[in-house]
């Protein structure tokens, strides 16, 4: 005779009808269902929807104290057990979750073949702040300080027995597309005001290879620096909001117009010139405008007044605090603002040289299509000394034959009623 083996669960389905793991699952998420309200110690937390996202919702949690495996032994008030209502709830480490004024960072979860959904947190009792060197962008990022201190010493042949500060941090916090924006060596203030200390990352000390998934080097969740006591330095660092290194990125922003006046339906073209430690850069710039009723503003500058009034349009630095503001005011009679301009701006010519200059009328930052009658007066510098030649009725030219520092070139520019002198000097070659 011969006997073939069958699992319990086939036998199961083929009596039954159905899977008794899958009944014990709904069985035990019922249980759990009706019984989850039944304690004091329920609660509704902020969620974070995922690792990084910055978005948060609330969720009904039950919270409980967390046993050392190693001593037995309850941890403090900083670390806690999170039971969750729903079995497939999605838990992930890194993931952060608020409540009672403090923002708790996920360091363990218990969802690998494990029914219930719970977790391990930690309080972050600090806060990250830096500024960051390539963009100038200000950043911040809760954290968990954990203050390590040296081994104790063999007091019978080195002296004391205490064990003293080592000077070193060790930080926990989670790893994102901010926080993987520190470098090495580079230094952070805790404290407040009047007491700050400086740390600075240690050569090896930023550590995320603890993978989620073991061949997945993306997977990592969770972010370890180390840190070594360093000197906090009033001329570098911000001492009132405590984030080092701050003059070392400076930047500023200065707007092409600082008013805008005009009547509704008037445009006009707002651009921004960015320094970046007093070198030329170019940054993205977030415009706003403090009333859309009164006048608008697009990605691109272009701002339209609307309606009488007065508002401000403010350009930003993306991720940066650095601004620049311009006044606005919308008046009910028509305003047109005629502006002759003339590039380069540049009022000589150098010896030996030639320089061509372009000439456009500008209606309330159109350019016109008109063309200039073009003359020269050359006051008291002869007529050897140099050249004047009209291309069209947009541009001319100066050659510089030899240096004249006595007088200027008058260049009359004339448009209708626009009228607009221009003195050239004729330099000698540097």
């Amino acid at each position: 005779m011969t006997y073939k083996y069958t699992r319990a669960s086939q036998n199961a389905v083929a009596q039954k009808g159905a899977d008794p793991k899958a009944e014990l699952i709904s069985l035990f998420q019922e249980t759990l269902k009706d019984q989850f309200y039944n304690s004091s110690n329920w609660w509704t937390v902020q969620e974070e929807t995922a690792v990084g996202s910055r978005a948060f919702e609330d969720v009904d949690v039950r919270i409980s104290h967390v046993i050392n495996a190693e001593t037995g032994l309850k941890l403090g008030d900083d670390w806690k057990t999170v039971y969750f209502e729903d079995l497939p709830h999605s838990i992930s480490l890194g993931k952060h979750y608020i409540f009672d004024g403090s923002t708790w960072l996920t360091v363990n979860t218990e969802i690998i073949k494990n029914l219930a959904a719970t977790c391990t947190i930690r309080r972050c009792n600090n806060t990250l702040r830096w500024i960051d060197e390539p963009t100038g962008a200000y950043y911040e990022e809760p954290c968990c300080i954990e203050y390590l201190v040296k081994e104790p010493r063999d007091y019978a042949t080195q002296g004391s027995p205490f064990m003293t500060p080592g000077g070193f941090l060790h930080i926990e916090m989670q790893f994102n597309n901010v926080s993987n924006l520190i470098n090495e060596n580079q230094r952070f203030l805790f404290g407040n005001v009047n007491h700050w200390t400086c740390y600075k990352v240690i050569g090896t000390g930023i550590n995320d290879f603890k993978n989620v998934n073991t061949f997945d080097n993306s997977s990592a969740k969770i972010l370890t620096l180390d840190l070594i006591s360093n000197f906090v330095n009033p001329q570098l660092d911000d001492v009132i909001n405590g984030i080092a290194d701050v003059s070392t990125n400076i930047y500023t922003i200065d707007l092409n117009k600082t008013t805008i006046s005009g009547s509704p339906g008037v445009t006009s073209k707002l651009t921004a010139a960015v320094t970046y430690n007093g070198i030329s850069a170019s940054r993205v710039i977030e415009w706003v405008s403090s009333d859309v009723v009164i006048a608008t503003v697009d990605t691109s500058g272009c701002v339209v007044l609307k309606a009488i009034g007065n508002c401000t349009i403010t350009g930003n630095i993306e991720n940066n605090t650095t601004s620049g503001s311009c006044a606005v005011t919308v008046s009910g009679s028509p305003s047109v603002n005629n502006e002759i301009a003339i590039t380069p701006d540049k009022n000589y010519v150098l010896e030996g040289s030639q320089r061509t200059y372009t000439v456009y009328l500008y209606s309330n930052d159109v350019q016109k299509a008109d063309a200039f009658a073009i003359t020269c007066n050359g006051n008291s510098v002869p007529s050897t000394s140099y050249d004047f030649l009209q291309i069209d009725g947009n541009h001319f030219a100066i050659t510089n034959n030899l240096r004249d520092v006595s007088s200027y070139l008058t260049i009359q520019l004339v448009s209708g009623s626009h009228v607009k002198p221009f003195d050239i000097m004729l330099r000698g070659a540097w």
